[in-house]
């Protein structure tokens, strides 16, 4: 009998754990599959190596410098390190490490593993700094990378080892040393566009419209070289006096001027002056008519002195034979000129006198002297840097002995017949204008090599009311101006001391005796006898900015106040 047709299409099934048997589609299948999975599991394997490769190139991976690195804003950082500062680095620190703080001036990456800085303290000492990655010393390649790109004008706590350059290092103050920094703590952070940048700060001065600003500031590079960079007006300047004021030029014309104030007391101190202080705020104008400022005050109103000039003769006639004081003085002219500001710091003095006020004027020449003379000893530096950046001839003075003292006749007579042609006819009566001066300055300048000279017996039209006139000529006065590169910078007189003939002068200047503020003065000198003195008034800031041959006072004046400008 034969088998039916389904018992032919059966399959014997497996014993109890056997694994069934694949049928060769299925095993391609299976092939393709395993095949598959191999190349995602290898692709898998590529990226994950290709990103573990990247992520170590980048710096990304176990940073080995976390701690000596960061921002210390808010969390102080310490470093026991000496602490040291650039101008007194020496080779006694050579294989040292020490403590500095300082602004980044410059940097630059050097590939991936290296960043070089310019690190700058006060004014232009500078000093080369380098980071390098070095993971046994603790210096990762996160480290460097984000040293790197710290903003310009930072300000770091920085550990690092003093080296001898291999070679002086011209861009830099500090030529001979650099710095390998192991530690670096950013403690005030910079924005990354300045308004002023380093480089164009301490440039000369574009422009003096001090209420219009070079355009485009912001658009200035950070590192830029002075060499490159665009220089700036005076508004930009003076709205962005940080950077203003960092400016190597502009802390080297700071210290000439404190060497001057300096030097004015010391002299003084030498010669038996007592020092004393005048108020600003006073009962009415100092030295008559309209530039004065008036405020309310209480029930009344007040001045801001115009001088001290009243006080310095209530100290003479208190019984001080020689005193000085030094302050603001405020003038309310609407002068918009490189010669003016509406407040300027006043060196005065005053002394009694034996027999002629000539020994008062030549106090004040051997005082000038003295100053003149200081400054090329103590501030010869900074006189070399101001006048890399504002070119100007040696101030000359005269030899000992040789001092030049004109008369201002003598001085119209000068200008009459070798000044320019517009001044053939200048009046012996009349003060002399701007022009006039610098026209003079040129001629005693190439007629006596100097300059720096006195011009002596003032007309009388020219002088305040408390001038005592000539006794011989009471057309001119026994007044004298001190004149610095054809500019004057002191003026000064013998004062009248008589109430009698005090009260006349004033009669004669239209002023009224008895008004508030002068009833007052005349009374000083009716209460007690007062005995014979004079003296003179010095503008700090033209002596500072005549000296250097700058092209406005106002460059010598730390926040100069004018007729449009009050901040900062």
């Amino acid at each position: 009998m034969s088998e039916p047709p389904e018992a032919k299409a059966q399959v014997e099934a497996p014993a109890e754990g056997e694994t069934p048997a694949q049928s060769k589609k299925g095993a391609k299948k299976a092939e393709a599959k395993a095949k598959k999975e191999a190349e995602k599991a290898k692709r898998a394997a590529e990226r994950l190596a290709a990103e573990a490769a990247q992520k170590a190139a980048s710096g990304s991976g176990e940073d080995v410098g976390k701690d000596n690195y960061g921002d210390a804003t808010i969390e102080a950082k310490h470093i026991n390190a000496e602490r040291i500062y650039l101008k007194n680095l020496g080779k006694d620190h050579v294989g040292k490490t020490v403590k500095l703080r300082a602004w980044i001036q410059n940097s630059r990456m050097q590939g991936a593993k290296m960043a070089f800085f310019e690190l700058r303290e006060e004014a232009n000492w500078t000093i080369q700094a380098l980071m390098g990655v070095d993971e046994q010393k603790g210096v990762s390649k996160q480290m460097v990378k984000w040293a790197g790109a710290l903003n310009s004008e930072s300000f770091l706590l920085v550990e690092a080892l003093v080296k001898e350059a291999p070679e002086p290092i011209k861009s830099c103050r500090v030529k001979d040393f650099e710095l390998q920094i192991s530690k670096l703590y950013v403690e005030a952070k910079a924005p990354a566009e300045l308004g002023l940048t380093l480089a164009a700060a301490n440039k000369a001065i574009s422009s003096f419209e001090d209420t219009d600003p070079v355009q485009g500031m912001k658009d200035l590079s950070v590192t830029e070289q002075t060499g490159g960079a665009p220089s700036a007006s005076l508004g930009t300047h003076l709205d962005n006096p940080v950077m203003h004021k960092r400016a190597p030029l502009t802390r080297a014309i700071a210290k000439v001027r404190m060497t001057v104030r300096k030097l004015f007391a010391e002299f003084l101190d030498a010669n038996d002056f007592e020092q004393f202080e005048a108020p600003c705020l006073i009962g009415a104008a100092s030295e008559g008519g309209a530039n004065v400022f008036k405020l309310p005050y209480f029930e009344t109103d007040a001045c801001l002195a115009q001088s001290p000039q009243f006080y310095k003769q209530f100290e003479i006639a208190g019984g001080a034979k020689r005193v000085y004081c030094i302050g603001p003085v405020f003038r309310a002219e609407n002068s918009n000129t490189p010669r003016h500001m509406t407040e300027f710091t006043g060196l005065d003095m005053e002394m009694e006198f034996e027999e002629d006020y000539s020994e008062v004027r030549n106090m004040i020449e051997s005082l000038m002297l003295y100053i003149f003379r200081g400054l090329e000893e103590k501030c010869s530096e900074q006189i070399e840097l101001i006048r890399s950046v504002y070119p100007s001839e040696k101030f000359l003075l005269p030899e000992a002995g040789k001092e030049v003292r004109l008369t201002f006749a003598e001085g119209q007579k000068l200008l009459r017949e070798h000044g320019p042609e517009e001044f053939r006819n200048v009046s012996d009566d009349e003060d002399m204008s701007t022009p006039q001066e610098k026209a003079l300055g040129a001629l005693v300048r190439e007629k006596f090599g100097t300059d720096f000279y006195v011009l002596d017996k003032f007309p009388e039209s020219a002088r305040p009311f408390y001038t005592m006139e000539d006794p011989k000529n009471p057309n001119i006065t026994n007044a004298y101006d001190f004149m610095m590169r054809g500019q004057e910078i002191l003026s000064g007189a013998q004062r009248i001391h008589i109430p009698e003939l005090l009260e006349a002068r004033m009669r004669r200047k239209g002023l009224d005796p008895a008004s508030p503020g002068l009833k007052e003065y005349v009374d000083v000198f009716r209460s007690a006898g007062v005995p014979k003195h004079g003296g003179g008034g010095i503008g700090l800031d033209r002596v500072v900015a005549w000296y250097l041959n700058l092209p406005s006072v106002h460059l010598a004046c730390a926040y100069p106040r004018t007729p449009k400008r009050l901040l900062p």
